[in-house]
């Protein structure tokens, strides 16, 4: 039995399309299949545990939706396989997961305000945070919505003196732009943020981008999708880490797979011994 997570309220019009195309070829091949709503199951832990193992879900979606996947999963040791398949509009993850075909992705976590957020791909705040909430208040998320977002973003957001304890060591960024702490290399529907990061190993990677104008700040952003920003190492501050603690000297927007949080002024992101399986869905090769 295959169950077809998806989320209706996407703003992505693929979602209805790439769904529709699923079911029918599920139909036409005869696969005993099932399509749910994420909106509709009120404890997804529950949902997921009470079905037998050789039961397997496909979440279909983007980045988002992964999100509040694993958020509403968080105390749930997965016993059934888990598979991926395109549909939102950023699909960072699952961009990663496709490249590096890793046995187990790490969960990370983010707390901010009293609350804690897990994910598997990346956060932070910043520019990041405000780019990513321009996005998500797009009448339509495309692609491009995050190019012309960061464009805007570029003239609009004050860099601000950042503070960072990482694995216990004090750093001090002065007109800093964005923290962002990584699992995944790809941000913004394929830019190259942290092209190091490996879903796979129990840490993170950690970037700084600071004391820059902002003609430098449009040439740093150009050379992201290449992952050559790194190499600008008077301006691009780059680790790996487990621990991170940051603060900026105003409210920010946090952002946590894409998911956004305002009134944020202090993050901070750890590593968990959490792991979860997620394949990329392959029709002929998944469901045999």
């Amino acid at each position: 039995m295959i169950i077809l997570l998806y989320n209706p309220l996407s703003k992505n019009r693929k979602t209805k399309r790439t769904t529709k195309r699923l079911v029918d070829y599920f139909k036409k091949h005869k696969i005993v299949f099932r399509v749910k709503s994420l909106l509709k199951i009120k404890d997804l832990e529950a949902y997921i545990e009470e079905k037998p193992e050789a039961f397997g879900f496909v979440v279909l979606g983007g980045d988002g939706t992964v999100n509040t996947f694993i958020n509403q999963t968080a105390n749930l040791p997965f016993k059934h396989q888990l598979y991926l398949k395109r549909s939102g509009s950023g699909n960072d993850f699952l961009r990663s997961l496709t490249r590096q075909n890793p046995d187990k992705q790490y969960v990370m976590k983010m707390q901010y305000n009293g609350e804690t957020r897990y994910f598997l791909n990346g956060a932070g705040m910043g520019m990041d945070g405000e780019i990513s909430h321009r996005v998500n208040m797009a009448p339509k998320k495309k692609r491009s919505s995050y190019l012309r977002s960061a464009l805007k973003s570029f003239f609009s957001y004050k860099p601000l003196t950042l503070h960072a304890t990482i694995d216990g060591k004090k750093h001090t960024f002065k007109k800093a732009y964005l923290i962002n702490m990584n699992n995944g290399a790809f941000i913004g529907g394929g830019m190259k943020l942290t092209p190091l990061a490996k879903l796979d190993e129990n840490n993170f990677d950690v970037i700084v981008v600071h004391g820059l104008s902002r003609f430098m700040l449009v040439l740093v952003f150009a050379s992201v999708y290449l992952g050559l920003h790194v190499k600008l190492k008077r301006y691009v501050f780059y680790t790996k880490a487990k621990s991170v603690h940051a603060t900026m000297g105003a409210s920010q927007i946090a952002q946590c797979d894409g998911e956004c949080f305002e009134s944020v002024q202090e993050i901070t992101v750890t590593t968990t011994e959490r792991s979860v399986r997620f394949k990329p869905f392959k029709k002929r090769a998944h469901l045999k």
